[in-house]
């Protein structure tokens, strides 16, 4: 009886994960399709636009990172909290560094990649600030254990 209720309890743990880890991974995926991210942060709309031929090189543009615009702080702190929470999420779901990070920076290159698609500045830097948050995680749990 006691078996059956631990058992229970570690599925109904590993769905809530699942789901947890589904919604957060479409969130991060249409802040990744919108059209424009001030757009959906201040009139909560998006719209998305298709470009058939993006500028595959501009991935490694780096002289637009010194733009700071009135958002930059909190966009960029989206970034690395956004992965993060993703790599924590699925650290807890699968128990293992190694598939967890793996995971997270497949899905963080996809996600810059995939903005070149849309009209949006998928930007190497921006990969590296995601990569930041994955394995800041990783810190944060060995300092714990610790």
């Amino acid at each position: 009886m006691v078996q059956r209720q631990k058992e229970t309890r570690v599925k109904g743990k590993t769905v809530i994960l699942v789901v947890a880890i589904i919604f957060w991974g479409l969130f991060l995926l249409l802040n990744t399709w919108t059209e424009s991210i001030e757009k959906l942060m201040y009139l909560h709309t998006f719209g998305f636009k298709w470009v058939t031929n993006p500028d595959f090189l501009s991935f490694f543009y780096f002289n637009d990172f010194t733009a700071f615009h009135p958002e930059f702080i909190k966009v960029k702190l989206g970034h690395f909290v956004g992965f993060a929470v993703l790599d924590f999420l699925l650290f807890n779901l699968i128990k293992s560094h190694k598939y967890s990070i793996g995971i997270s920076l497949v899905f963080a290159f996809i996600t810059e990649f995939v903005q070149l698609f849309f009209g949006r500045d998928g930007r190497f830097y921006d990969l590296a600030i995601d990569s930041f948050g994955i394995f800041s995680v990783l810190f944060i749990i060995k300092i714990l254990k610790a």
